[in-house]
């Protein structure tokens, strides 16, 4: 058990996470860590993102190695065949090209390249509401399925990226 109860006064709620929402903390955290160092030579941004997604030759979408992650943040931000709640609290920015965003949710744009993009546009939107504190804010609820697949999704990233895809 991760013990965490030093900083709980000024991390309020921090030392009643789960063993697994500690773990997810610690995955997502460290493979954003290597994500950003790696992929986006240190150098974060939605820019950076699509830069480096739009590099990639057609045989890094052979398989559909992240519509697991797709699907998820299609069934979280999208309800009634409109965005919900949840993707306000994104907080995506203007350069975020939350409109692009949007229709890659929505199934309006299913080009598989703007699919990556968005799917690590909300990954780096967890990365800053997380590193910035908005997540703080509500105490880290709901954060464990975010987490879990952000980090799956970095990893597969990483993996595909690290056999020069």
């Amino acid at each position: 058990m991760v013990q965490l109860a030093d900083i709980e006064m000024i991390a309020p709620g921090v030392a009643n996470l789960s063993q697994a929402e500690h773990e997810a903390l610690l995955r997502f955290t460290l493979l954003w860590t290597l994500f950003e160092a790696q992929v986006l030579e240190n150098n974060a941004s939605v820019r950076k993102i699509a830069e480096v997604v739009e590099q990639l030759g057609p045989q890094a979408f052979e398989v559909d190695w992240f519509q697991e992650q797709l699907v998820y943040f299609q069934d979280r931000y999208i309800e009634d065949g409109n965005t919900n709640y949840r993707f306000e609290h994104l907080h995506l920015r203007n350069k975020d090209n939350p409109e692009h965003v949007r229709l890659v949710l929505l199934g309006e744009n299913i080009d598989i390249k703007a699919q990556l993009i968005a799917c690590l546009t909300i990954v780096y939107r967890f990365r800053n509401n997380f590193f910035h504190g908005l997540k703080w804010a509500y105490g880290l609820q709901e954060q464990f399925d975010n987490f879990t697949h952000s980090a799956n999704l970095l990893k597969k990233c990483l993996e595909k990226l690290r056999h020069g895809i």
